[in-house]
């Protein structure tokens, strides 16, 4: 049933795509809407938001990374190897002042995650942890469901710094990704990598820490908004969450939730406005067929 599903998701995208280079400007534009409600993942950018990470106690590293920290994201939207692998994300100095590492995921660990999973892609709401050499091996099960969207570790895997995620060759930025409990500033972006340590024009998430704040942290809170930025500093290990959802909201604890949400607030963005419509159900996929049918049999007739 999930290849019957996958093979009809494919078709719709395919006869949209032809549809819609045929169709004048206002119905497209229509057409765009509707099906971006019924097939989720047409016409978006990949979506990738920084949820939570964490400034270890420890100044030793492994493959670039701190052995104790970890960065933990959330796709907002459905993504394949390929999307995730041509994102770069890293780190900044702790005076938040410029671009300090850069790292990517590794796509033949990605492919094989899906290969095993059955999936062609990686679902909105799946939560994905790269961490230190310390906090335990990688974790690629895969197994998103319509019936276990609570099932954190069904929907989320963890990649160790070195393997599943690798610091990019680029001689430009090429410092540790070590998160500094004084300031710090975890990002998301586009370019392959940024083009120097200032460079923030790609960046699709950014969320930070610091009491007094340098260039990078101001230009995230202008890109993202001033609560993307936690105004403090720490003297001791923290994990700095994001307690909302869509909307930033951040906080710093102790203790950490890295692979789960981070409280009901997060867990119920998590759950019921990611998950809940990532997976192709056979409803929405005929749906979506239905809908693209229709708008080809009206220009027909046209």
């Amino acid at each position: 049933m999930k290849n019957i599903l996958n093979i009809s998701i494919i078709a719709c995208r395919v006869e949209f795509v032809r549809l819609r280079i045929s169709i004048p400007p206002l119905r497209s534009a229509a057409l765009v809407a509707a099906v971006a409600l019924l097939c989720p993942g047409f016409g978006q950018a990949v979506g990738l938001m920084v949820n939570e990470y964490r400034a270890g106690s420890s100044n030793f590293s492994t493959s670039q990374m701190g052995n104790d920290d970890f960065i933990e994201f959330v796709l907002t939207t459905n993504a394949t190897s390929a999307d995730l692998a041509a994102l770069t994300f890293g780190d900044t100095n702790h005076q938040t002042s410029q671009l300090n590492s850069v790292f990517r995921f590794d796509q033949t660990t990605l492919d094989t995650v899906l290969a095993n999973s059955g999936q062609t892609s990686f679902l909105a709401g799946t939560i994905i942890v790269v961490k230190g050499a310390w906090l335990g091996a990688q974790n690629l099960s895969y197994d998103p469901q319509s019936a276990n969207i609570g099932d954190a570790d069904a929907w989320s895997i963890e990649l160790v710094a070195g393997q599943g995620a690798q610091d990019h060759p680029s001689s430009s930025i090429d410092g540790t990704l070590n998160v500094d409990r004084r300031g710090e500033v975890i990002w998301v972006s586009t370019d392959d990598p940024p083009s120097n340590t200032l460079d923030t024009s790609g960046f699709i998430a950014a969320i930070g820490h610091d009491n007094n704040q340098g260039a990078i942290a101001d230009a995230v809170a202008a890109q993202f908004g001033a609560a993307a930025i936690l105004t403090d500093s720490f003297p001791t290990a923290r994990t700095i969450q994001n307690t909302g959802g869509s909307t930033i909201s951040l906080a710093a604890f102790t203790s950490s939730t890295m692979g789960a949400a981070n409280n009901a607030a997060n867990q119920t963005w998590i759950e019921e406005s990611l998950r809940a419509f990532a997976v192709p159900e056979p409803s929405r996929s005929m749906l979506c067929l239905v809908a693209l049918a229709g708008i080809w049999l009206r220009r027909r007739r046209a």
